[in-house]
């Protein structure tokens, strides 16, 4: 053990008995004070960031993938990109997105919202969480519509409630569809609860008409019996699908492109009316019957092939930037995959404007230390004045003079860090368990205020602290160095 740790030592052992005492509490208090202001400032901003992050990713995934046209019709989905996604690393789970611009109309008022689908891949629990009444909309009922705490206030409905949500589906094309309220959620972000409504996809897929569908209808006239294939849907340009038949006998009378006759149509054969081309084409057959004549197959269409993304949860969100690179090498050129942060970046640039207000008060916390240890240290070396002349007459040198007073305060520094610490993550934890200090949710999105300790964060924070503060104290350490030994030893 050196000298100069040997006298800060007695240094510390000594303040009991000397005019210092009082100082060193209050030197000790403000370090404390400080500390423990940095761990609850670092804990409420870290823990107020995550729990709004986890509700907008709530409403949006971490990554979503679309197509890169904006003016494109959604993509068409199959299960082997599903399971190629779902087997990215770090992927927890993949779902397909459906999205739309609508309106919502009651009798009294109309409001703007976005409509969004349900189906088995999506992920509802931060929904299912905030469910205030009610149930979320059936897979298949095609008149259900869940809506948010805020709309429902605004639009004065309630369970059961009936409205007209109108699907934006072109520029000219907007489509009423009478609706019934069966459930009402919340989940603390105004904007987002205010903004959605949540439908059954099948539905959102069959207005849209994205994919196609074909008909037959079989009738009579002066003519004979014919079949008239009819087309339903869009392509990807929004264009009119076309249909033709297919799997014909030789010589069936064709009496237009859609109509063929069915008069001298063998019973055997089995015409197939086509609409559509590629992964989008639907089939419709025709086939005679024993009891019904010539019937043909009802076709649900392939508007359910069509969606507008891929919605991927990461296992965390500090993993974003790694699975948005790992999904573009999995994904066609013409797609692009976007992070929440990138589709919201209002949110997420006014959440880390936050970690500017703890920089700021660890900033203030750490000049408050330093100048409490400067006024103590100060003090300390005006009383030690003749004890640092003697040392000095017996041959110590200026600098192990300075090293003594640095290590003295150092002892102080980490004494008032140490009760910082037990003061800082005591009441951490009292908020944490208890929910001591409550919130208003309707301005701060969550009913209390929330907690996240960053042990390696926080480590970190306050080792630099630390030294910072050791490290300025070598200026009023230096003013020990102005003390003569004749001049102190003549005095005393």
């Amino acid at each position: 053990m050196n000298v100069e740790r040997l006298i800060a030592e007695r240094m510390a052992r000594s303040n009991r008995e000397l005019n210092s005492r009082p100082v060193v509490r209050i030197a000790t208090s403000g370090v404390t004070m400080g500390v423990a202001l940095m761990i609850l400032a670092s804990a409420v901003v870290q823990g107020f960031q995550h729990e709004v992050k986890n509700l907008v990713v709530g409403f949006d995934s971490h990554v979503q993938i679309s197509p890169s046209d904006p003016g494109a019709r959604g993509l068409i989905w199959n299960p082997r990109m599903l399971d190629s996604l779902r087997d990215v690393k770090d992927v927890a789970h993949v779902a397909l997105r459906h999205e739309r611009a609508g309106m919502v109309e009651t009798s009294e008022a109309l409001q703007g919202v976005v409509i969004r689908g349900l189906d088995s891949t999506s992920r509802v629990s931060r929904i299912q969480s905030g469910l205030l009444r009610g149930r979320l909309p059936g897979d298949l009922s095609m008149s259900e519509v869940l809506i948010g705490a805020p709309l429902a206030q605004k639009l004065e409905l309630d369970t059961a409630s009936k409205l007209t949500i109108y699907v934006v589906v072109g520029p000219d094309d907007i489509r009423p569809r009478p609706m019934r309220v069966c459930g009402i959620y919340e989940t603390g972000l105004l904007e987002f609860d205010l903004r959605h409504v949540w439908l059954p996809a099948r539905l959102l897929q069959d207005v849209a008409s994205r994919g196609a569908e074909g008909q037959i209808v079989v009738e009579a006239d002066d003519a004979g019996v014919r079949a008239v294939g009819q087309s339903f849907g869009r392509d990807e340009r929004g264009a009119s699908w076309t249909g033709q038949w297919t799997n014909l006998p030789d010589g069936t009378l064709n009496m237009g492109r859609r109509a063929i006759s069915l008069d001298d149509m063998p019973r055997h054969a089995k015409p197939m009316w086509v609409v559509g081309t590629g992964a989008l084409a639907d089939t419709v057959l025709l086939a005679w019957g024993e009891v019904g004549g010539w019937e043909a197959t009802i076709s649900k269409g392939t508007h359910h092939k069509v969606v507008d993304g891929y919605d991927v949860w990461a296992s965390s969100l500090n993993d974003m930037d790694v699975i948005q690179e790992r999904l573009f090498r999995c994904i066609p050129y013409h797609w692009q995959a976007a992070r929440v942060d990138q589709k919201h970046p209002e949110m997420f640039s006014w959440l880390g404007m936050l970690d500017l207000n703890v920089d700021v008060i660890v900033g203030l916390m750490v000049l408050i230390s330093i100048i409490n240890m400067t006024s103590a240290l100060l003090i300390i070396i005006l009383e030690r004045r003749s004890q640092i002349g003697l040392l000095k007459a017996l041959g110590m040198s200026n600098s192990a003079v300075v090293r003594a007073f640095l290590w003295h305060a150092a002892r102080i520094l980490a004494l008032g860090f140490t009760w910082g610490n037990v003061a800082g993550l005591g009441l951490t934890w009292l908020q944490y368990t208890w929910k001591l200090v409550p919130l208003d949710p309707a301005a701060y999105y969550v009913d209390a205020v929330p907690i996240l300790v960053d042990a390696k964060s926080l480590m970190t924070m306050q080792l630099v602290a630390f030294g910072i503060c050791v490290a300025a104290m070598v200026l009023p350490a230096l003013w020990s160095t102005r003390i003569r030994p004749a001049m102190t030893l003549r005095m005393n």
